[in-house]
């Protein structure tokens, strides 16, 4: 474990867990990552970085790409913060540094979210940039999906959706913590309470709650730990040992396997939630690298 991580963890816990105790405040939660956002360096000079304004009339969101010179494959990615906060720009340096490990083009979704855009209004962005990649001629084979958090959920949920659909799969998935049960039903909700360095329990069913505005906890394509696997490409998962969604990814792990689904997982002892994401930890630049020789390998067969 890295010095990184080990001072990572002390000023999460006793700056983000603090501050998230007591009722969920959208705007505070808001203001605090999009003010941090705000400090972080551009894209390096060797990855392109183009917005893509939302497009109503074909139903799509604003988007942003990140991409090497010559992209050999395409990453597309959900970023997290429990359907409420976080976007493009906090989720930036993560898809940058992707789509250099991954030799990759990157397209980053910013989705709509709660409260003012409920379950599911995520889900139909998510599935409505697939089937603009697919149009747009790119070879499903030779794409990925990724996420962290509730966009690792969205990941899933859009495979999901898009198998139900008919539409093509992709190659595979790579997933940060993936929130796949809005139940919180998992047993180290309370086992990894007092472990976890980010997360209070009581404020994940409020931020399901505000995502599904009444919808049960166990609809499939919000909580894709219950819905139907089968014929889902190769997963890759990444979690902590000591985080309260751990279970959330132990169980999805066990449920795809059983249900014919390829998944690998990854666990790292004492890191925070999500940590792939945080670039500043070499844990998390060495986990990039290893996402980006699973994405190269899952597509090799269509850009070898």
């Amino acid at each position: 474990m890295s010095i990184q991580s080990v001072i990572a963890n002390m000023v999460l816990r006793y700056q983000f867990k603090r501050a998230g105790r007591g009722p969920l405040n959208v705007h505070k939660a808001r203001h605090m990552v999009n003010k941090m956002a705000k400090r972080y360096p551009p894209p390096p000079p060797e990855i392109k970085h183009t917005p893509v304004a939302a497009q109503p009339a074909s139903a799509l969101c604003s988007a942003e790409w990140l991409s090497v010179a010559n992209p050999k494959r395409t990453v597309l990615y959900f970023h997290g913060g429990g359907y409420f906060f976080c976007g493009l720009e906090t989720h930036r340096p993560t898809c940058a540094y992707l789509a250099r490990t991954a030799e990759a083009q990157v397209l980053s979704v910013d989705y709509r979210m709660a409260p003012e855009n409920v379950f599911p209004a995520a889900v139909d962005d998510a599935v409505a940039w697939w089937k603009e990649l697919l149009n747009k001629g790119i070879d499903p084979k030779s794409v990925v999906f990724g996420g962290d958090s509730a966009g690792g959920g969205l990941a899933l949920a859009c495979l999901v959706a898009s198998r139900d659909q008919g539409l093509p799969m992709p190659a595979g998935a790579v997933l940060f913590s993936p929130w796949s049960d809005l139940s919180c039903s998992g047993e180290t909700m309370k086992s990894l309470a007092d472990a976890d360095v980010m997360f209070n329990p009581e404020s994940l069913p409020e931020a399901a709650a505000l995502y599904l505005n009444g919808k049960p906890t166990t609809t499939p394509l919000a909580s894709p730990l219950f819905a139907d696997l089968k014929g889902l490409p190769p997963l890759m998962i990444h979690a902590s040992k000591h985080e309260i969604l751990l279970a959330d990814s132990t169980r999805l792990h066990e449920r795809a396997q059983q249900q014919g689904v390829k998944s690998e997982l990854h666990l790292k002892a004492k890191m925070p939630h999500v940590w792939p994401t945080m670039l500043m930890l070499p844990e998390a630049r060495q986990t990039l690298k290893e996402c980006g020789a699973f994405i190269t390998n899952v597509t090799a067969r269509v850009t070898a």
